[in-house]
């Protein structure tokens, strides 16, 4: 492709390989929403192996104006409004312009698609409740006699709008869809199991989109925030007419270094049973939900091992992108998801040979760059608390209270029981034991090592590399400074923490401090400060550790309200 050392991905799987017959990928990500939809782009993910192409980003945030409910892009029959108007208002820019631009480029990227022979999957959350995170009785109700009617009449209006779309992707929770708890407040859902509620609903959406658009097509249902047992549960109950799963890659979420848990080999075999296809959602490119905003990180040892995961599970019918695909830049994770879709045999060591010829002169340091990017990947300690993604969102300047392990507050199925089995914590409880502390730490500290490693090789690959791959890799150098700068911050903030509260413990029992323990501390905070790149608050806190440290003692790290003064993102800032 003009402008780009891309590696070339031809060749057929190999004998005995998974039968992936859905490679389910899109343009465009949260991070960066606005790329082209054009036959490069798409050219490209087609070169790679996507037969499949989700026509919205469709995330919480609506990026770029993107549509993320079927009221982004149809309204009701003028005849059915009153009969049918849902409960709230609509969210994200709904001006007569932004729909419109929506629309038309909605249609323009169907017939794009269709042009170069890709299917199509429209994404969309149902019923739309009009809160990112509703109640136990959000507006519109399954069973209020009016909600399901009127998501089938929006999804008939769309297929008349937009022909040429060949299957559907649904969100229940999330999406700005919500359901109502069997144990809430709601009069018609109390005690009377979720499955009995979201089966019938999802069959009707099914048959309304094979009747309306596509008699081979497809609903594609994510039963995310869903516990373990509801899913299954769902998966044993529903006609499987049209029907299939689209699931994160754990119970959890779709996280790089834990793919395809009991959870997922389980759903994926009951609903094979039934004739059901499943999708495993992933990570498929360098932009991850896990490193936003950060989109040229190259770690494609963790991609190979995800995708090696999933694939092993048997009877999986395809892999979705979950975040987003940017094929207009260097990507080595991109690249070598495009290797495996062609040769889902192949081993680490030919992969990495592969994504290293582009390289040229530096192909050998690049390979070593990118062991080390994978291994710091697999080490950071993503399942210490959902919080932990988006780690480019967190601030390298903690807050100077005793560190906490901050948790989610979402009351779904989901969070409230399986969840907890991958997740460190859920609920934030302060303060968190020192040994949690002192866990997240060490394995701050092994991926930070990695990734210091894997930056000294800097001078090497810009040596050797040609012109054309520069700009990218310094982008993607620059990304892996600041991800090792917050991955420092958490392991400093936990080991200053448990560092006063050892101090403080001796001196409540009348012990002697150790000088070590003093100049340990004294270490930290000046590499803290370092790593911190400003004087203060550092500074302070330096200053009274020297001249009183009973006051310092006094002062901080100490327990004081989660006031989320650095974001939540900031898991272990109050």
């Amino acid at each position: 492709m003009k402008g780009h050392a891309m590696l070339q991905v031809t060749g057929r799987p190999a004998v005995n390989a998974p039968d992936l017959r859905y490679r389910v990928g899109f343009l465009g990500c949260p991070s960066r929403p606005q790329i082209d939809w054009n036959e490069e782009n798409l050219g490209r993910l087609q070169e790679y192996g996507f037969n499949t192409i989700q026509l919205n980003i469709a995330w919480g945030s609506r990026p770029g104006r993107e549509a993320l409910n079927l009221e982004d892009v149809v309204e009701l029959p003028h005849d059915r409004e009153a009969e049918l108007a849902g409960n709230t208002p609509l969210l994200g820019e709904q001006s007569p312009e932004a729909r419109a631009w929506r629309r038309d480029a909605l249609r323009a990227r169907i017939g794009l698609c269709r042009r170069l022979g890709l299917r199509t999957l429209f994404h969309f959350g149902a019923p739309y409740v009009g809160d990112r995170f509703a109640c136990d009785a959000p507006a519109n109700c399954l069973l209020d006699g009016r909600t399901t009617e009127r998501c089938q009449v929006l999804l008939q209006a769309f297929a008349r709008e937009f022909p040429g779309v060949d299957d559907i992707l649904v969100y229940t929770y999330d999406q700005h869809a919500w359901l109502c708890s069997e144990f809430g407040p709601c009069p018609r859902c109390t005690g009377k199991p979720l499955a009995e509620r979201v089966v019938p609903f999802l069959e009707g959406l099914a048959a309304t989109w094979r009747e309306a658009a596509n008699p081979e097509g497809r609903l594609w249902w994510e039963p995310w925030e869903l516990s373990a047992g509801q899913v299954l549960q769902c998966v044993e109950k529903v006609h499987p007419a049209g029907f299939g799963l689209a699931l994160h890659a754990n119970i959890a979420e779709v996280m790089g270094s834990l793919p395809a848990d009991r959870w997922f080999k389980n759903t994926v075999a009951l609903a094979a049973q039934r004739g059901i296809p499943a999708l495993g959602e992933y990570w498929l490119g360098g932009p991850s939900e896990e490193v936003e905003p950060y989109t040229h990180l190259a770690y494609p040892l963790v991609t190979l091992r995800g995708l090696q995961a999933l694939a092993a599970v048997p009877e999986l019918a395809g892999i979705k992108e979950y975040y987003g695909l940017l094929p207009d830049q260097e990507d080595p994770n991109l690249r070598l998801t495009g290797l495996f879709f062609s040769n889902p045999a192949i081993d680490a060591e030919t992969a990495l040979a592969k994504l290293a010829e582009p390289y040229a002169g530096a192909a050998a340091a690049v390979i070593q760059f990118w062991r080390l990017t994978s291994e710091a990947m697999d080490l950071f300690p993503w399942d210490a608390s959902w919080l932990m993604r988006a780690i480019g969102r967190s601030d390298p300047a903690h807050s100077l209270s005793a560190a906490i392990v901050r948790g989610v507050p979402w009351h779904t199925p989901s969070w409230c029981s399986t969840r907890r089995s991958l997740f460190m914590v859920v609920d934030t409880a302060a303060p968190p034991d020192p040994w949690m502390l002192e866990d997240i730490q060490l394995r701050c500290e092994l991926a930070a090592e990695r990734m210091q490693r894997a930056l000294a090789l800097e001078a090497a690959i810009v040596a050797g590399e040609p012109r054309a791959l520069r700009a990218g890799t310094r982008q993607g150098l620059a990304e892996l400074r600041e991800f090792r700068r917050r991955v420092l911050a958490y392991a400093y903030h936990g080991r200053e923490t448990n560092l006063a509260t050892a101090i403080r413990e001796r001196r409540k029992r009348g012990l002697e401090v150790p000088e070590s323990v003093w100049q340990e501390l004294k270490a930290t905070l000046i590499q803290d400060q370092a790593n911190q790149g400003q004087e203060e608050p550092v500074g302070a806190a330096l200053a009274l550790l020297e001249s009183d440290p009973e006051r310092f003692l006094a002062v901080y790290f100490i327990e004081a309200e989660d006031r989320i003064s650095k974001g939540y993102n900031s898991v272990t800032s109050r």
